[in-house]
């Protein structure tokens, strides 16, 4: 399991249970092997969950998991206009060049009264107190971000443009963590390493000091007559 996807879902798991109700259309955007949607399954007796990702390998995972994946774009949303109850766009639009795109689909696809649950690092990225600017920036980088992060502002301006709104802003990726997570980035010790690190990352949702990544949960934003 990748440290980073532990991480999001101890991060998230008490949220997308606030979140989703049974019997919804959950649609989780480029989420690789639907690691958080599986448990998901394991939470709830009746979801429609669909995942989209243009990953292979981990489409093929998902399904083994008996997940319905497609293979399809955040750009170009294989979903109905109007379907979907609960959208899932984590650590996502940071690897996109249209961002601004990605959150039209999610407005597209998000019924009326539906929720969004979207997380991005924060505008100057998740930084490592123990590590220089410049190993902090290559493993940034190494995760394939075509950005940094988001400012607060930059999100509510997205969203704004293509009729969402945020109501409910947090955060992840606590300072434990940020001290933590380079350890298990190398081979040696792994494993007891790694027994420390899901110990640290199952706080995430009781210490929020030093969050460097965005949860924001929202829907439709209402039209003014």
């Amino acid at each position: 399991m990748r440290p980073g996807t532990l991480l999001r879902w101890h991060a998230l798991k008490r949220t997308l249970k606030s979140e989703i109700k049974n019997n919804s259309t959950v649609l989780d955007i480029g989420s690789y092997d639907g690691f958080a949607s599986g448990k998901l399954t394991e939470i709830y007796s009746n979801l429609n969950i669909i995942l989209v990702d243009l990953d292979m390998s981990g489409l093929v995972k998902a399904k083994q998991k008996n997940l319905y994946a497609i293979y399809g774009s955040a750009l170009n949303l294989p979903v109905g206009d109007s379907t979907v109850d609960v959208v899932l766009c984590l650590d996502l639009i940071e690897h996109i060049d249209d961002d601004s795109k990605v959150i039209e689909e999610i407005s597209r696809v998000l019924r009326k009264d539906g929720r969004f649950i979207l997380t991005t690092p924060k505008e100057n990225g998740v930084s490592f107190p123990l590590l220089d600017r410049k190993r902090t920036l290559e493993i940034n980088k190494g995760w394939g971000h075509v950005r940094l992060g988001y400012s607060k502002n930059q999100i509510e301006s997205l969203l704004h443009t293509h009729n969402l709104t945020s109501e409910k802003t947090s955060g992840y990726f606590n300072l434990l963590t940020r001290l933590t997570y380079p350890s298990v980035m190398t081979p040696k010790n792994f494993r007891s390493k790694f027994l420390i690190y899901k110990f640290i990352v199952s706080l995430e949702p009781y210490i929020k000091y030093g969050a460097d990544e965005h949860i924001i949960i929202g829907g439709k934003r209402c039209q003014e007559f």
